[in-house]
């Protein structure tokens, strides 16, 4: 095996090659992989750093160049043994190179040249520290440097990530950055660069880059936006101007938390392991692009280049599943909002910053056609480094009348505080109800006699050259008696899959929603590595196996465990359930999507070749289409104004008989009058005539009143007027 480049002379619009790196052609079976590629600023010469695998032995690290753009290259030169994850990069103005890479301490070793790479020096290696732990949802794992020199001083910028120690205990990782300025033969204490090291979710793989004018940018992975086992994951950046002296407040640059196992199955997309970052030059632009959850396609990891002259921007976030949403406008105010309701949203924001913030504001705006904002500006209260907290008042939105329920909400909140430059969020929320559900399969596995299958259930044997791993039927502790099915852990490596019947998904299914009872014990490592796991997976259209945690919008009791790769024969490298369940969990999984599709159901064991223990046990599969719709609402009346302000809407229904409630809200101490018209423009009821005070009030329209007169069935108008300033609502009653 061998390395090949490609070349472009066009800024990538088209590409020459490919060119063999033939100075890393093996006559063996090595395997030539961790590349690295760089060009150097000053020479225009082209190096390649890369690990070389042999079918047995030590690996060993090398490096080489060419000087004609990948035709030929010089003879490699080997800088040391038993690591991986190299970078290389060149000091754009002198003549030193450096290669660095992770040991298997680990540690960080780096190599130096002082003259262009035709010569280098023995690596040195940095102190050891404990590996990053499996981040949520990654399915590579590594504590690999990245490096850069320094244009405007020469200093070596290093970064990496590592656990605080390395165990499940810690949060896994964290981003440290340390630097050279003796040329790599020292290096400066390792400083953690975001904010809540040692006591949040993951940080991993981390990128570093620097611009001509010698400030430094740092780029990770980082999770800690999400909560449990979930795979919401952020690009952060920081950045110092200082040369590592002080440091900005890390920020997300995507504009919401994705998620990071979008379109993962057994090949694809092993995020994380190449990341890189690129700096300066006098044009302003940051970008990142990542896949969304889709049951029909997958992503490569983001491309990222940096800001050039950055500024600190406002470090705050919405936490996910922080925003609480009080709705009105149907019989049933019930969270789901839907077609001519409206809403107060209480959005809080959180300070990931790396102190206190003052001044700190909202404005949000719908990016949703049919979704209006009536209440956008709000503020919030200063907050601490680590504190968030909602704004005085809640947010207040309508979705118009003949909104497509089932379209999500989107929304930008542009956020600002004292001494900083804004930032803005990007919110989603969910609208419409359940209207339906299909049933496609449903199987509790009691029609047969153990240890047949049910018709249309098959056992496959996913290990090539391994013993056969078959899942049966049995009558041992079922979740609902008398029967479930069951694939034992033992001590061989194997892979036993049971697929399900294919069902087709109906062409106006909004999701599909699998769900089963799952129990398990199998051999882990720890609390998050395991060794054995059971996943549950699907084909499309016959093809692939998607994991449940790739295209999930919903997902009920999560993946537990990284696997370790030699699960299943290399089938590793992914998330599954391994440990002790302690009884039955119920797994509930939401995915959307699929309509018109066809959905093979797989339940997957792996196992490695250590110690066996019992198994997995599954029961009671459900496959449904869901459609999603607007419900039995009948929007009540439009939204007029902003009610916490000057406004006035209904808080009961309309059409409606005997009686309905009103709700009207001032802004300030006014002469209020309430009045009830008909169609003919005459006043036949008065309901309030008084002065009062600011704040929001409850007013009953009854069809029978003492003293008044009946309101005959029809169409009526309730008029709110106060300060100049008047609301009008139509209202209907049925007798």
């Amino acid at each position: 095996m061998s390395l090949c480049i490609h070349r472009s002379t066009d800024g990538g619009a088209s590409w020459s090659g490919p060119f063999e790196v033939t100075s890393a052609t093996s006559s063996t079976d090595a395997l030539e992989d961790k590349e690295w590629c760089t060009v150097d600023p000053e020479t225009g010469r082209l190096f390649v750093s890369w690990t070389r695998f042999p079918p047995s032995g030590t690996d060993t690290m090398k490096v080489t160049y060419s000087d004609d753009g990948g035709v030929t290259w010089s003879t490699p030169f080997k800088l040391g043994t038993g690591g991986q994850g190299s970078v290389v990069a060149c000091d754009p103005n002198g003549p030193d190179v450096y290669v660095a890479w992770e040991t298997g301490a680990p540690a960080i070793a780096v190599a130096r040249s002082s003259n262009n790479g035709a010569s280098w020096n023995a690596a040195s290696t940095l102190s050891a520290f404990s590996e990053v732990l499996p981040p949520y949802g990654f399915d590579r794992l590594n504590s690999f440097p990245s490096l850069a020199v320094n244009p405007a001083d020469h200093g070596v910028e290093l970064v990496y990530a590592a656990s605080v120690n390395g165990t499940p205990s810690s949060d896994f990782g964290d981003i440290y950055y340390r630097r050279s300025t003796n040329h790599a033969s020292g290096f400066s204490p390792a400083v953690a660069l975001n904010v809540f090291h040692g006591s949040d979710r993951p940080q991993i793989f981390p990128t570093v880059a620097t611009a001509p004018d010698g400030r430094v940018d740092v780029f990770w992975y980082d999770e800690s936006a999400g909560s449990g086992v979930d795979d919401l994951t952020d690009l952060f950046y920081t950045f110092s101007t200082t040369f590592g002296a002080s440091w900005s407040s890390p920020v997300p640059v995507t504009p919401a938390p994705f998620h990071n196992e979008a379109g993962n199955n057994y090949t694809a997309p092993h995020q994380g392991d190449y990341i890189d970052a690129t700096s300066g030059g006098p044009a302003r632009s940051a970008f990142a692009w990542f896949g969304t959850p889709s049951p029909l396609g997958s992503w490569p990891d983001a491309l990222v280049a940096t800001i050039a002259d950055p500024v600190q921007v406002a470090p705050l976030r919405v936490r996910p599943g922080s925003i609480t949403l009080s709705d009105f406008g149907c019989t049933a105010n019930d969270g789901a909002l839907v077609a001519g309701e409206a809403a107060y949203l209480t959005i809080p924001l959180e300070n990931i910053g790396r102190g206190t913030l003052t001044g700190i504001a909202g404005t949000l705006t719908s990016l949703t056609p049919g979704v209006t904002v009536y209440a956008s500006d709000e503020t919030y209260p200063s907050l601490a480094s680590g504190s968030s907290a909602p704004s005085g008042r809640p947010y207040f939105i309508r979705l118009a009348n003949n909104y497509p329920c089932g379209t999500p909400a989107r929304f930008l909140l542009d956020v600002s505080a004292s001494g900083v430059a804004p930032a803005e969020v990007e919110l989603t929320l969910p609208t419409g109800v359940i209207s339906s559900r299909q049933t496609l399969l449903s199987e509790n596995f009691d029609s047969v006699t153990p240890p047949a299958l049910p018709a249309g259930w098959s056992n496959f044997n996913l290990c090539s050259g391994c013993p056969a791993n078959s899942w049966v039927t049995t009558a041992v502790t079922p979740a609902s008696p008398p029967n479930a099915v069951l694939c034992l852990d033992n001590t061989s490596t194997t892979f036993g899959r049971l697929s399900g019947p294919t069902v087709a998904v109906p062409a106006n299914a909004t999701y599909v929603e699998i769900s089963f009872d799952t129990s398990y014990n199998l051999e882990a490592q720890d609390a998050r590595t395991g060794f054995d796991a059971f996943s549950f997976g699907y084909a499309v259209d016959g093809s692939g196996t998607h994991f449940a945690t790739a295209d999930a919008i919903e997902f009920d009791h999560r993946y537990t465990h990284y696997i370790d790769r030699g699960s299943g024969n290399g089938r590793g490298d992914r998330s599954g359930w391994s440990g002790d369940s302690g009884g039955y969990h119920h797994v509930r999984v939401r995915i959307p999507g699929l309509a018109g599709h066809s959905l093979e159901p797989r339940f997957d064991l792996t196992t490695d070749s250590n110690t066996g223990l019992v198994g997995a046990t599954m029961d009671n599969v459900l496959i449904e289409a869901l459609i999603v719709g607007c419900g039995s609402c009948t929007p009540l009346a439009e939204v007029e104004g902003d009610p916490r302000g000057f406004g006035l809407r209904l808080a009961g229904p309309s059409p409606f008989s005997g009686g309905t409630s009103l709700r009207y809200s001032l802004s300030e101490r006014a002469a209020v009058r309430l009045e009830v018209f008909n169609v003919a423009g005459r006043r036949v009821r008065a309901l309030v005539d008084r002065v009062m005070e600011p704040g929001s009030y409850d007013a009953s329209l009854a069809s029978r009143a003492t003293g008044e007169r009946t309101l005959a069935p029809g169409v009526y108008w309730v008029r709110l007027a106060a300060s100049g300033r008047s609301r009008t609502l139509r209202v209907v009653t049925l007798e």
